[in-house]
């Protein structure tokens, strides 16, 4: 029986990535079920391309933007489910307290990523290539972003200076599929503007 690989025992005994892969499968998928046939058109169609990105795992960059209440936070709880329920690590942020708690498994985007108070434009996140959380950021299949248009230009910056150098990539943010969310005040529907996302 071959012996697993020093990867595989660093993730089995990191509480990061234990605590992201200790959902209910079965439940998540229901819950997803449930939550899927309540989307609208346009939501469905945001839903299928950000899926599509994640499940390529090539990367890719969306921004998903709408008025309060048109229903940014059912998307995403669709997407993590969707996702989560595939035993895959889906990890939901956002720039406040209160927003992260709308999340399942939510945490403020500062707490989750180490990311210093005062940026500047040579600043990265206070992660360590060979932390548990860099461990945890290599093994995750998507990023919710949500409260988007409240966080500094420096702070996109230096995620994807942390992300490149902990990746080891130099696609935008190392690669991972990222969605950042929130309300621009442009207009009251959904709208997705891929980046740099695999689209072949």
């Amino acid at each position: 029986m071959p012996f697993p690989g020093l990867e595989s025992v660093e993730s089995a005994n990191n509480q990061f990535i234990i605590e992201d892969m200790s959902y209910d499968h079965e439940s998540l998928q229901h819950e997803f079920d449930n939550l899927f046939v309540s989307l609208t058109d346009e939501q469905c169609g945001v839903y299928n391309e950000i899926n599509k990105a994640a499940a390529k795992g090539k990367g890719g960059v969306f921004f998903v933007y709408g008025y309060g209440g048109t229903g940014k936070t059912f998307l995403w709880k669709a997407l993590a489910s969707s996702i989560r329920s595939k035993g895959l690590i889906v990890l939901n942020v956002a720039f406040s307290g209160i927003a992260s708690l709308l999340l399942t498994g939510g945490r403020t985007s500062h707490s989750r990523f180490k990311i210093p108070l005062n940026l500047t434009e040579d600043s990265i996140f206070s992660v360590d290539p060979q932390s548990e959380i860099a461990d945890l950021i290599k093994q995750t299949s998507l990023i919710i972003w949500d409260e988007a248009p409240m966080i500094h230009k420096h702070e996109f910056e230096a995620m994807d200076r942390t992300f490149k150098d902990i990746l080891k990539s130099d696609s935008l943010f190392g690669g991972k599929v990222v969605v950042f969310g929130g309300d621009f005040n442009l207009d009251k529907y959904f709208l997705l503007l891929p980046m740099e996302a695999d689209t072949k």
